[in-house]
């Protein structure tokens, strides 16, 4: 691990000092055009909020679930990081019962559809997107099945199909409600075979809280992590499923160390350790978050006391995220009637909780959070939904002040936003690790375009792709402080997306000619990179040619 850059006391305190963009964050909701009041957190234990672009223009716009009325806010990101309230005629049902909200494009129309779960007294909802932020309810036509405690929910294609499946948490048992948890099998025609006792992953009657897909063993198919309420008791525990590669399931909890036995209410993904693995961190009731690393044979090892996160408040939403982006994730942690946690994380342990000092340690109790680059200027901003008072968008005034990338990740098939890829992005010697996920931080959801710091580094020497499925690329001597495409080897020189290469496509080529050295290329070029080296020459124009040459043959 990298040593200590700097003392901890000069972290916020210094920043406060110096100019207002050098804050470390700002509260800017309601500046920024975010007017909601979240009153509706009980019983269903807090609604969720979404940083996801929903008219696929670049840029995270915003849901708000929990409003007193139970209208669903639907705020469109004006591209500089201002709302503009879309929630009147968007189509969505008002609920005091909303759950949890996840995006997907589930009917591989280009555009990412909703899907709300409900607590109590509805039914979820899948809704699907028609454009200009207006969607339909399409539950019934899809086969979304009524009743449940809805809780947390998550899309990832656990077959690999190419098609998003969807698994729903209930939280079996809450007011005598037996169903349990659900898993949408995507039948790729708009509707869902419901499969999650066929394959064993239904959770029995445990009280699940939320879930999420995760390549654990990073062998390109999504493996399933469970939080399940009420396991400090340590009878009831988390579980991990481990899939076979044939869209099936065994459960590998207590071989992988991954049962936590915490009343588990939020689960972050994350390299902590800048190891390569994908470490797991859990919160819990006053007992103690925990933190499961990966030890590189497939299992966790606990290092909660090591790395100082225990937290030992009742914990809820968390995510790791590098705000200041000196290439090491940091640790936000959602509390009820405790302060949130912000951990900060160096290089070596323990991390400290610099919350007070950056003005995120909301006071109240705070359930849902997610992340995303609101204001487009290469750091990660964060949204946190508390309890009784306005929505708080803390706008990031440090990252962009060092070096970033933006990697927007193309997917294949149906899967077309990528979810469940893996990247390593190699830079200055240090690997950072990040997967693609749809529905995380507990009911909440994260702008899908992966970002990162990279602290004084100019150029990034490495980024390795897996994309579900098994299929890989490394694309090499991409500079900083852009948004970079990462194309399938499929896709690779096919700018009309005919599925061939022509005379149309060698042309949009030749407009791209950087000639060869690293760090020629510009962004919207990185299709004719076919050899991945960072430049558009004639090495790219020549394997072009070869495929036009084979398109010409194709019978």
């Amino acid at each position: 691990m990298r040593p200590i850059r700097c003392a901890i006391a000069l972290i916020c305190l210094t920043l406060a000092a110096t100019s207002k963009a050098q804050t470390a964050f700002t509260e800017q909701a309601v500046k920024r055009g975010l007017s909601y009041v979240v009153t509706q957190d009980r019983p269903q234990l807090g609604a969720g909020v979404a940083l996801i672009d929903l008219d696929g223009d670049g840029d995270p716009d915003c849901v708000l679930m929990g409003r007193e009325d139970g209208v669903v806010g639907i705020y469109e990101n004006d591209g500089a990081g201002h709302f503009v309230d879309r929630s009147l005629g968007s189509g969505i049902a008002a609920s005091i019962w909303n759950s949890a909200i996840a995006a997907a494009d589930y009917d591989a129309d280009g555009d990412l559809d909703l899907y709300i779960s409900r607590y109590f007294a509805e039914d979820d909802s899948l809704y699907r997107n028609e454009g200009g932020f207006v969607f339909t309810d399409v539950s019934a036509a899809a086969g979304i099945l009524p009743g449940g405690m809805g809780v947390g929910v998550a899309w990832g294609d656990y077959d690999n199909d190419g098609f998003l499946d969807l698994y729903v948490c209930n939280h079996t048992g809450s007011y005598q409600d037996p169903t349990r948890n659900r898993l949408y099998h995507n039948l790729g025609d708009g509707t869902f075979e419901e499969v999650a006792l066929a394959l064993g992953v239904q959770d029995d009657d445990e009280p699940t809280l939320l879930c999420t897909w995760l390549d654990y063993d990073e062998d390109g198919d999504a493996d399933l992590y469970l939080g399940t309420d009420k396991g400090s008791g340590q009878v009831r525990h988390n579980a991990l499923f481990q899939n076979q590669g044939d869209g099936t399931f065994i459960e590998v909890t207590q071989q992988t160390n991954t049962a936590a036995y915490v009343d588990c209410m939020g689960i972050a993904i994350g390299d902590f350790d800048l190891d390569g693995g994908k470490d797991l961190y859990v919160t819990n009731i006053p007992f103690g978050n925990v933190l499961l690393m990966s030890n590189g044979d497939g299992a966790f090892v606990d290092r909660t006391i090591e790395a100082g996160v225990g937290s030992y408040a009742t914990g809820w939403g968390c995510a790791f995220f590098d705000y200041d982006h000196d290439m090491i994730l940091d640790l936000y942690v959602c509390n009820m009637v405790a302060p949130n946690r912000f951990y900060r994380h160096q290089g070596r342990f323990p991390a400290q909780d610099i919350g007070p000092a950056c003005g995120i340690a909301d006071p109240e109790t705070s359930y849902c959070m997610a992340l995303g680059d609101v204001d487009m200027d290469g750091d990660l901003d964060l949204l946190v939904q508390s309890s009784n008072v306005n929505v708080r968008l803390y706008i990031n005034g440090k990252g962009h002040l060092r070096n970033w990338v933006k990697l927007d990740v193309v997917g294949q098939g149906a899967n077309r936003h990528a979810i469940g890829a893996t990247l390593k992005i190699d830079a200055g010697g240090v690997i950072q690790t990040r997967e693609i996920h749809a529905g995380a931080n507990y009911k909440s959801d994260n702008e899908r375009i992966v970002q990162l710091g990279l602290a004084g580094v100019g150029m990034i020497d490495a980024i390795d792709v897996l994309w579900p499925g098994g299929t890989k690329r490394t694309i090499r001597n991409m500079s900083a402080n852009e948004t970079w495409t990462m194309y399938p080897p499929e896709r690779l020189g096919d700018a009309d997306g005919d599925g061939d290469i022509d005379f149309y496509d060698i042309r949009a080529a030749i407009a791209c000619l950087t000639g060869p050295g690293p760090g020629n290329l510009t962004p919207g070029c990185e299709l004719f990179d076919m050899d991945s080296d960072g430049d558009v020459d004639y090495d790219d124009l020549r394997a072009m040619g070869v495929g036009f040459a084979a398109a010409r043959l194709r019978p």
